[in-house]
């Protein structure tokens, strides 16, 4: 531990960690690296966070948090490796994500996480103005299973196309119709049916199903794969799962590094290069001020308009 605090001291990482009462035993640890700090505070929007297992020897498991950049690039906000995964190790995590902005009128306005009720009680009490919207991907995968459980064979398909269109629809009145018509079709797996309004419609409509997903400023994020990517790329760096914190930290350091430089090229890309269709005057005093991702955001808009 001496060691890892050391690595992280020389390259001025922000640092917190916790010990268990009368002992030297460490709880949890969370740290970020200092452009990190900066970006997170630059583009404070939306956060995309989720838990990660077989990183350490230890089996502690590893909350990453990410961000988005306006060129559309994910960044790392911070790592936190917790004892447990109970309300209260999530709390003092998101307290020290807290601690890292400037400006604290600045928070996220959209969390997105899995249906991790810890994680999600631990943002409602953290950040009681952010609006925590659930990964999508998850639950069209958990629905799906229970699907394949309840639902014959033949009226699977039919039936998951029908879920599709409950979360996708596009306003209230929409989404009633859709939800009747799922009903009428399902009257016979009752089972399934209850799963799908007790676990997810009757307590999360409103953190997944576009009707309401839409009123946010979610930037196009309704899943975790920004945070499961990352998980990815931390793991091919690790090369196993049988190394200490220091060796967790330097995979980190170095995955860190690279996807700065890959940000710092987007946005110098961004800054040079000019699309064509953005070279008309509507666009004039965006140019070099707003991103190209951005620009193209627009377009889609302004294209709704006409």
């Amino acid at each position: 531990m001496q060691h890892l605090f050391k690595l992280i001291e020389d390259a001025k990482y922000v640092c917190w960690n916790r010990k268990r009462e009368d002992s030297d035993v460490m709880r949890d640890i969370f740290w970020a690296h200092p452009d990190s700090v900066k970006l997170l505070n630059l583009f404070p929007i939306v956060l995309i966070m989720d838990s990660t297992y077989k990183t350490n020897k230890y089996r502690m498991p590893l909350l990453e948090i990410v961000g988005m950049t306006s060129t559309e690039k994910t960044f790392v906000v911070g790592f936190a490796y917790l004892e447990c995964e109970r309300e209260e190790n999530f709390c003092w995590a998101l307290e020290r994500l807290k601690d890292l902005f400037v400006t604290q009128n600045k928070f996220p306005q959209v969390i997105v996480t899995d249906r991790d009720l810890a994680l999600m009680n631990a943002v409602g009490i953290v950040f009681p103005h952010a609006v925590n919207l659930l990964c999508r991907f998850h639950i069209e995968k958990n629905v799906g299973a229970k699907c394949k459980q309840y639902v014959l064979k033949d009226r699977q398909e039919s039936i998951l196309n029908m879920w599709k269109d409950i979360m996708y629809c596009s306003n209230e009145k929409e989404y009633m119709m859709r939800l009747h018509m799922f009903e009428q079709s399902c009257v016979d797996t009752k089972v399934f049916v209850d799963y799908v309004k007790e676990t997810w419609l009757t307590p999360h409509k409103e953190r997944f199903v576009e009707a309401w997903t839409n009123k946010v400023m979610h930037l196009g994020n309704t899943t975790t794969n920004r945070v499961e990517s990352a998980h990815w790329k931390l793991k091919l760096m690790l090369e196993n799962s049988m190394g200490d914190l220091c060796k967790c930290w330097e995979a980190m350091n170095n995955m860190i590094r690279l996807q700065h430089k890959r940000i710092r090229a987007s946005f110098q890309k961004s800054f040079y290069d000019e699309e064509h269709e953005h070279k008309n005057p509507f666009y004039q005093r965006l140019n070099t001020f707003v991103s190209t991702e951005a620009q193209r955001r627009i377009d889609e808009e302004y294209d709704k308009v006409e």
